[in-house]
């Protein structure tokens, strides 16, 4: 009975970020999408980058779109990356559309089993645990970001699961396949340093060495390293300069920079 009535409240919880990201497909480029960063930028660069031949390209070639031919096809991002393909092979409203849907259903399944699994595994907690899981995966985010926030449950629930011994291939696909939809520099690079602390901690309480829990950071890790690979590539061994080298934005005090934290986390 319970299970019954926790799946009929999941497929509410589905049917619900169905109805969110509808208006997507239905009005299609008539709907109200984000314009900073997003319309005005990036999504105009994954058409750039789909139309110039070069997706696959080697790391010395160059965009001819951009800058009169001069612009290096690592600056527009790794064609390992899942968001790339979306934009190479649909529309580009269709793309978007599909890259909501997919982080948005991730991010719910990844919170739900998180909290089933290691925080509110009770069954009176059953509404609490979709409630939340739902209310996450309807959270902002920066379009091209991916899953480098929204994921983060979901990996959180498959290092857990290894910390604890398990062993399924469940938790080994969940670390192979988030890095080919998510951003090492834009969430995980700070996620995997919280799992080597947590790493470093178990050591320090006396719980031992938990070698496959180490090696499954090292794993992912690794994977976004490959991943991003043009990213490395330009990071340690092209020397041009880039328009940020002379990039000026701002100079905040730390006071001011906490109180500018707590006011986008409140009216965000």
């Amino acid at each position: 009975m319970d299970e019954q009535r926790e799946r009929r409240f999941l497929l509410l919880a589905l049917g619900v970020i169905a109805l969110y990201v509808s208006p997507l497909f239905i009005l299609g480029e008539n709907a109200h999408i984000r314009v900073h960063d997003n319309l005005d930028s990036n999504i105009a660069w994954y058409k750039v980058l789909a139309e110039s031949g070069q997706i696959t390209g080697p790391l010395d070639a160059k965009i001819p779109q951009i800058a009169n031919g001069e612009l290096s096809r690592n600056a527009l991002g790794s064609e390992l990356t899942g968001i790339v393909w979306l934009h190479a092979l649909f529309p580009t409203m269709i793309a978007y559309a599909l890259s909501q849907t997919i982080t948005r259903v991730v991010a719910f399944v990844g919170m739900y089993l998180l909290l089933k699994t290691h925080i509110l595994p009770e069954r009176r907690w059953m509404a609490v645990r979709i409630g939340v899981a739902l209310a996450f995966s309807l959270t902002l985010f920066w379009p091209s970001g991916m899953l480098s926030t929204l994921g983060i449950p979901l990996a959180l629930w498959a290092f857990l699961n290894i910390r604890k011994g398990e062993r399924s291939w469940k938790n080994y696909a969940v670390l192979t396949l988030l890095p080919l939809y998510s951003s090492f520099v834009l969430g995980f690079f700070f996620f995997l340093a919280a799992m080597g602390a947590l790493w470093l901690l178990d050591v320090l309480r006396g719980k031992g060495w938990n070698i496959r829990f180490f090696a499954s950071i090292a794993y992912m890790t690794l994977l976004y390293l490959l991943v991003e690979y043009r990213l490395v590539y330009s990071f340690l061994w092209e020397d041009e300069p880039t328009s940020r080298d002379e990039y000026f934005h701002a100079r905040l005090t730390f006071w001011h920079c906490v109180r500018l934290t707590w006011k986008n986390f409140i009216l965000g």
